[in-house]
């Protein structure tokens, strides 16, 4: 088997306000999430459209489970694409291995090669809470992902047991077991003024592997703005 080609990638201005550049050379091909790709060279072609309905789950998707995910090639000459992310924060590569996959948080999808594998997932219990943040995405095979936090990221080792609040955790190795519940009376959301997207629940790990979380929670950060706009 061949290993595989990183792709060519420069991250500027992390972790306050990052953007992504991936040059491609052709007959490259990437994953790119549609609404972080800001410019692009005349040599790149946009390809097929992909949305969260088609990556194998026919439910009903709320606005914030939604995610639309374009192809885009260098068919014949090279180019660049140029990605700012709608969250404010953060970007990561990661490179994907075949033995170790990723399961993250739909909204911190940003791009990948044409290698990885994506899948989606749903979250029962979150869903009988909330029509918010129920679905993560699956990804495996080898090849380049980009991830996208909000704030900063924290990359922490599991062993055995870890209790993260849910609002921070971005993304987890799929050698982790995990069950999503409240837990009452910890409850992160009590100390913010306002009603975006709070809940109490935390995502308890078993086992080894490797968790992201990030520094800051996108509905603490509009609670924060909330008085300001209205």
């Amino acid at each position: 088997m061949n290993p595989y080609r990183s792709l060519d990638y420069h991250i500027d201005n992390n972790p306050e306000a990052a953007s992504l550049t991936i040059n491609l050379k052709s007959l490259d091909k990437v994953f790119v999430k549609s609404a972080s790709l800001t410019l692009k060279d005349d040599s790149i072609k946009i390809g097929k459209e992909i949305t969260t309905h088609s990556l194998g789950l026919d439910l009903h998707f709320s606005l914030d489970a939604n995610l639309t995910i374009n192809e885009v090639t260098a068919p014949k000459l090279p180019g660049s694409i140029y990605l700012i992310p709608d969250v404010l924060g953060s970007i990561q590569h990661y490179a994907l291995q075949q033995k170790v996959g990723i399961i993250m948080q739909i909204f911190s999808f940003l791009a990948c090669s044409k290698n990885v594998q994506l899948r989606v997932m749903s979250s029962p219990v979150i869903k009988q809470i909330s029509e918010k943040d129920s679905f993560f995405l699956h990804l495996g095979g080898m090849g380049d992902l980009w991830l996208n936090y909000c704030g900063n990221i924290q990359e922490i080792s599991v062993d055995k047991n870890y209790i993260i609040n849910l609002g921070y955790l971005v993304a987890f190795e799929d050698t982790l077991t995990y069950e999503i519940k409240p837990i009452e009376g910890l409850s992160v959301s009590g100390l913010h003024i306002g009603t975006v997207g709070e809940n109490n629940l935390f995502c308890h790990f078993q086992g080894n592997g490797k968790i992201w979380i990030q520094s800051r929670h996108r509905y603490a950060l509009l609670n924060f703005f909330a008085p300001f706009i209205h």
